[in-house]
């Protein structure tokens, strides 16, 4: 007897990701989670996440791919306030590269860019998580912003996006990447938050507008696919001991395991050898001796140390 509905993985799957190959995560916190693991499982110059920071709605993850592929002349300068806090943002950035120094910040979102920009031609994967269809338009300058900042809510028009809104909007951005990255594969996901601040049932509506204008676009674009991180979570997970404190947010628990089954679903059998490996060092190294002083630790150092070489000739010479 079986208690749980396992969620089957796409039978659509981009070609597999090898040692080496780029990945690149835009999207909610969401993305951050399992980014976060697999900047831990992959070369760290292999993996960029967020050079935003965290983004929830499709309009504002457009602006921001669409700078990391052309640039911009006036980025990040054009988009720079100092907000009520005192501290300097960005309409396009979240709070994570606000600063007191208006040079700092400028020089920190320009770092981020260009190290996206740089993975972008390598990349084999990129990663979208959309959060919401709700987005913030600024009254005065008149495009989506990325963070309200805690900006007075007057400056601002809320819009509730539609699938077809959001199909118009990332039909265009796919067929370029289609035509001049041929080796990108766009996996777009949803995040399992649940935004109960716009209620409950508002909240699986606007999910709703996400599925369906992904829906759309995986089946027009060949560079597109689906990854069921939402239905993980809510389907095959399907319990509270595998949310954060706040009931709303995933566990890093159902994290990990959305991870997993990422990984299962997209890594080559010799990448999955590798991150085997390399977790395993991860591990070694991570160790924390009650006695360092120990003849048993010098022990395992030198074990360790055999171990790390014995990586990196297999993997890196």
């Amino acid at each position: 007897m079986d208690f749980r509905t396992l969620v089957p993985l796409p039978a659509a799957v981009p070609p597999r990701l090898q040692l080496g190959d780029g990945v690149m995560l835009l999207g909610s916190c969401f993305a951050e989670e399992v980014g976060r693991h697999l900047q831990r499982a992959l070369p760290p110059d292999d993996v960029v996440v967020n050079p935003f920071g965290v983004l929830y709605n499709p309009e504002s993850l457009h602006l921001a791919l669409h700078h990391i592929i052309y640039g911009s002349l006036f980025f990040p300068e054009e988009f720079l306030f100092q907000g009520s806090d005192g501290l300097w943002h960005s309409w396009l950035h979240s709070g994570a590269y606000s600063d007191a120094r208006r040079d700092v910040a400028a020089a920190h979102m320009r770092e981020a860019l260009d190290q996206a920009a740089r993975l972008l031609p390598k990349a084999h994967v990129l990663c979208l998580t959309f959060g919401t269809n709700r987005a913030y338009i600024h009254r005065t300058e008149g495009f989506v912003v990325g963070n309200c900042h805690k900006e007075p809510a007057n400056l601002f028009d809320v819009k509730s996006l539609t699938a077809e809104d959001i199909v118009t909007t990332w039909s265009p951005l796919l067929a370029d990447l289609e035509k001049d990255y041929p080796n990108l594969n766009v996996v777009f996901t949803v995040s399992p938050y649940r935004y109960a601040a716009y209620g409950l049932h508002s909240s699986q509506l606007a999910k709703a507008q996400l599925l369906l204008a992904i829906d759309s676009l995986c089946a027009a674009h060949r560079n597109a696919f689906y990854f069921p991180a939402y239905e993980i979570i809510l389907d095959e997970l399907r319990d509270y001991r595998f949310f954060a404190d706040d009931m709303l947010h995933p566990s890093p628990q159902a994290a990990a395991y959305v991870y997993e089954r990422f990984a299962a679903w997209l890594f080559s059998p010799l990448l999955t050898e590798y991150v085997s490996e390399h977790e395993s060092l991860l591990r070694a190294e991570a160790h924390r001796p009650l006695h360092p002083d120990s003849e048993a630790h010098r022990k395992f150092l030198k074990a360790l140390e055999k171990k790390r070489a014995a990586f990196n000739k297999k993997w890196h010479s």
